[in-house]
């Protein structure tokens, strides 16, 4: 479970209403570490809202383009050449920008 977990857990109980109960019926709940968490929300925003086997094609179509799934290989590589791998606009965009802020160290996984 990643360090800031609690920390996490109780701010949300206080400011969400909705999520303090659900995080009050389910307290053994946490997050595990998947490695890398650029590639982790990459990996996610690829697979939102369709099949198991289409995100599955997808990413490898986008990790042919970008080689390496790190913030600079995907600015690098561009929205348009994202798409081209066969992410819609919009998915091509957030990845784009998702790149954006953890280059410039406004996300930080720490």
């Amino acid at each position: 479970m990643p360090d800031y977990w609690s920390r996490a857990k109780r701010s949300l109980v206080l400011r969400d209403p909705v999520l303090a109960a659900i995080i009050r019926a389910h307290p053994r709940v946490a997050l595990r570490s998947r490695g890398d968490a650029f590639q982790t929300l990459a990996r996610s925003i690829v697979g939102q809202q369709i099949s198991v086997k289409a995100a599955d094609r997808i990413w490898q179509r986008f990790f042919d383009v970008v080689v390496s799934v790190q913030p600079r290989a995907v600015l690098d590589a561009g929205a348009l050449r994202l798409q081209a791998s066969g992410l819609s606009r919009r998915k091509a965009e957030y990845l784009v920008e998702l790149a954006e802020h953890f280059a410039s160290g406004a996300v930080s996984p720490a």
